[in-house]
């Protein structure tokens, strides 16, 4: 594979970030749902992350190793969400996949969970045909959306499902953890608990770069489902505060402290809307009705899925008592 077809993907958009690192900025409708880096530091790559489906972890292995002629080295891990890792299956024995213990400890369910369900090819092609009649009759653009992308991941997963065998992290580590090439060096830092139950960014400090996986969302909605929003917020001030320059999140484009700054406004925002309604007796029906003001109104395209989570999370963390059944 030449250079030109690296740089080519239905799943990801190859970005150049600074001579030998890039980033993969996952497309909607592709099989990537995250971002990925590729760092070349010179005599050995280093990967972060490695997408959500193996159909894109496979062609961001050929487009890193088109890039710099060698086999990845490794795969940092920045944590346990799926749409991070199920990719790291398309990668041999001869990649590292690195992970602290926690967040090991934290991939194995997910990882279970997905051998179970992608045994029931009928329950895929029933949720298939679901998504397909809900798009045919569904009048909300930001929701067609949502269904469309839905739809194109499903594939993508169905095409593979049946030889899918997870890969999880096989070198694990517990404090900060340092990459030395001969054109970079690279830090793997621990951030702890905060997006999820375990969070690990990877920094370039000679050329102000960070890979922060989901401690990043920009110009896009955060997944708060599964966090713990104060700490959440330590993480991001943790990466205001590094003096780091351009940040590379988990999803979306890159960006830098006005990205960082804004996505803590959307925390505000979505606290002090839902907390409202909880506090005046509200339904969760009436809080999923919240509108959002702008910019973060235009982050709702897509990922309704996602609002209507992160609106029951906050729901419940103020004290509303979601109905049976929901």
């Amino acid at each position: 594979m030449s250079q030109k077809q690296a740089r080519e993907s239905k799943h990801f958009d190859l970005v150049s970030l600074a001579d030998g690192v890039y980033v993969c900025i996952h497309k909607p409708g592709g099989g990537a749902l995250s971002n990925a880096g590729i760092v070349d530091l010179g005599g050995r790559t280093v990967l972060v992350d490695a997408m959500g489906t193996v159909a894109a972890g496979r062609e961001l292995r050929a487009t890193a190793e088109a890039l710099f002629g060698r086999p990845v080295s490794a795969v940092v891990l920045t944590h346990p969400h799926s749409d991070h890792w199920i990719g790291a299956s398309a990668f041999g024995s001869e990649t590292l996949f690195l992970a602290t213990e926690p967040l090991r400890e934290a991939c194995v369910p997910y990882g279970r969970e997905l051998e179970e369900e992608y045994k029931d090819r009928a329950a895929w092609e029933a949720e298939l045909g679901e998504l397909e009649q809900r798009l045919a009759t569904e009048q909300d653009e930001r929701m067609r959306v949502s269904l469309a992308n839905g739809i194109a991941h499903t594939k993508i997963v169905m095409a593979d499902m049946a030889d899918y065998v997870p890969r999880y992290p096989d070198l694990t580590f517990a404090g900060p953890l340092t990459f030395h090439g001969e054109k970079w060096v690279a830090e793997v830092r621990p951030l702890g608990r905060g997006h999820s139950a375990d969070d690990v960014a990877l920094l370039l400090p000679d050329d102000g770069i960070a890979f922060i996986g989901d401690v990043g969302f920009f110009n896009t909605q955060p997944f708060l489902a599964d966090s713990d929003l104060g700490l959440y917020r330590e993480q991001l001030c943790f990466v205001l505060g590094s003096g780091l320059q351009t940040l590379v999140p988990g999803h979306g484009p890159v960006g830098g402290r006005a990205e960082a700054e804004q996505e803590l406004a959307y925390f505000d925002v979505m606290e002090e809307l839902v907390g409202k309604i909880v506090s005046r007796g509200g339904s969760l029906a009436e809080a999923k009705q919240i509108a959002l003001p702008a910019p973060f109104d235009a982050w709702l395209v897509g990922g309704m899925n996602r609002f209507a989570a992160n609106v029951e999370f906050l729901y419940k963390r103020f004290g509303g008592v979601i109905p049976a059944g929901t």
